[in-house]
Formats: structure tokens, C-alpha cells, sequence
């Protein structure tokens, strides 16, 4: 079980490092583009329903609608047909959304070949420094394509 009080403690003197890895959603925020055959996810759209005016005097908000594959985002179990019999993301136990993370840094690898994979003998490799990696943990892959995020042609 989670002991909410504790986390929220370590949270609010530093002891626990919490990272921001969103990115701000834009019209031209780049989208997978799949084959033409399959489907297209829709590009981020963001409408203004009111800003403190006649349309809502004391509020701002906005609709929205996009794919659930735009911009930084959680992909369900089920998401491939590997984990179809999976949950899906209503169904994911919150329990599950925290936990330890490691990341592993390959900017300048893909720097020199955008194509570049992270690969088993990677995982090896960083184990081989830092120790297993942690059970039930998050593993972050940075890239450094999100310096890319406001170019889809990049």
C-alpha cells in the first residue's frame, strides 16, 4: 500500500526529484504518421469557449480534441495486440502510475543516427554501471527529439 502522507512529505522537501517530461500541445505539435491505408490520428485543435467575456464572464476554458497518440502521453496494456487482453487506460490501477524510474540516455547516440534503436545489450550495459533495474520501476529512454517537438518535418 502507498503511504500517501510519506510520498506527499518526501514530494515537498526535494527528496524525491519529480520531472516534468510534457511538452505544451500546438497545432503543429508532430503526429505519427502511419501508411496511407490505416488510420491518421487527428492533429491538436484547442478552441476558446469563453476568456472572461460575455461568453463566460468569470471563467476561461476551451474544448480540445486530438488522437490519444499526440504529444506526450501514456499508452494503455491493451494499446498493442501483445497486451490486448490487457487494461486499458480507465482500468490501470493508480498504484501502478508511480513508482521508481531510471532513464537512459542515448541523445548523443541518435545525435549521430536518428534511427537509433535502444537495444538489450543498452539495458546490459547501463545494469553493468548502475545495478538491475528496479522491479515494477519506469524506464525512461531520453532521445533528445524533444527539441524536435515543434518541427513535424524534423
Amino acid at each position: 500500500m502507498v503511504d500517501l502522507t510519506a510520498l506527499a512529505t518526501h514530494l515537498l522537501d526535494g527528496s524525491i526529484e519529480v520531472v516534468d517530461l510534457t511538452s505544451p500541445l500546438h497545432a503543429g505539435t508532430p503526429l505519427l504518421a502511419l501508411p496511407p491505408e490505416y488510420g491518421q490520428t487527428a492533429p491538436f485543435e484547442l478552441e476558446e469557449i469563453s476568456r472572461y467575456d460575455d461568453r463566460g464572464p468569470a471563467w476561461y476554458w476551451n474544448n480540445f480534441r486530438t488522437g490519444e497518440h499526440t504529444g506526450t502521453h501514456f499508452d494503455a496494456p491493451n494499446h498493442w495486440i501483445s497486451g490486448r487482453d490487457l487494461d486499458d487506460v480507465s482500468q490501470v490501477p493508480a498504484q501502478r502510475l508511480v513508482g521508481p524510474a531510471v532513464v537512459i540516455d542515448k541523445t548523443a547516440e541518435v545525435a549521430a543516427d536518428p534511427d537509433y534503436l535502444l537495444d538489450v545489450a543498452d539495458l546490459r550495459e547501463w545494469e553493468s554501471e548502475h545495478g538491475a533495474l528496479p522491479d515494477r520501476g519506469w524506464l525512461i529512454y531520453r532521445t533528445g527529439w524533444a527539441a524536435r517537438g515543434d518541427d513535424p518535418a524534423d
